[in-house]
């Protein structure tokens, strides 16, 4: 039986997207491992199980893959953080905000998906040392999850100025990095995430507190 076109291309469709997704998770895995400038074509496309040309015809070339790669990864994280943040109620606690920021971070790193923990790695490695090219984007995007968080501050801490409120939460983002450093993962391998925010919770509210 002879398919419809319609279907032929939408199964192109749909082969092509699994593929430039392979492609993505593939590139976030091995930045979140080694940083960008470790990666080589060859080794990622034979890790991702395609052929080298894919990488050109999907995004055209191997550091446009690595920008997506990266920049899906943080945009994911940024955009749950503002969800949890924005669901909360008006007189929310220090202990819910700080939760709440923390929440998909915590849940990507003692969940079972890998390319969810990469998500993680992937974020601390770009508020470290983002890529030139991601710098101004990198600024942009982790500054709409700080701004969601000191929206939040503000109800709580009415009397903390504005600069404050900032440095509090640029020192907390800092906790980010440490969750996905090599020293913290035996306290998170096997825990729940309930486990996990009992242990990083009072932490969090305690730095934004600054008590």
């Amino acid at each position: 039986m002879i398919k419809p076109v319609g279907e032929s291309v939408d199964a192109r469709y749909l082969a092509g997207e699994r593929t430039r997704r392979q492609l993505v998770v593939t590139a976030q895995q091995m930045i979140a491992e080694h940083g960008e400038d470790a990666i080589r074509l060859r080794d990622l496309t034979a890790r991702a199980g395609v052929n080298v040309g894919a990488v050109n015809y999907h995004f055209g070339s191997v550091r446009a893959l690595l920008a997506e790669a990266t920049t899906d990864a943080v945009e994911r994280i940024v955009d749950a953080q503002i969800r949890e943040l924005d669901a909360l109620r008006a007189q929310s606690t220090m202990h819910e905000i700080a939760a709440a920021y923390f929440r998909p971070m915590i849940h990507m790193l003692t969940g079972p998906s890998s390319s969810e923990r990469a998500y993680v790695r992937v974020l601390a490695r770009v508020t470290t040392d983002p890529p030139a090219a991601l710098q101004a984007w990198a600024d942009e995007v982790t500054g709409r999850a700080q701004h969601a968080l000191i929206g939040r501050l503000r109800r709580v801490l009415p009397d903390i100025t504005d600069d404050v409120l900032r440095f509090r939460a640029t020192c907390v983002g800092g906790v980010l990095v440490l969750l996905s450093a090599v020293a913290l993962q035996p306290y998170i391998k096997g825990r729940t995430h309930e486990d996990l925010e009992t242990l990083l919770v009072p932490v969090v509210a305690g730095a934004l507190t600054g008590g």
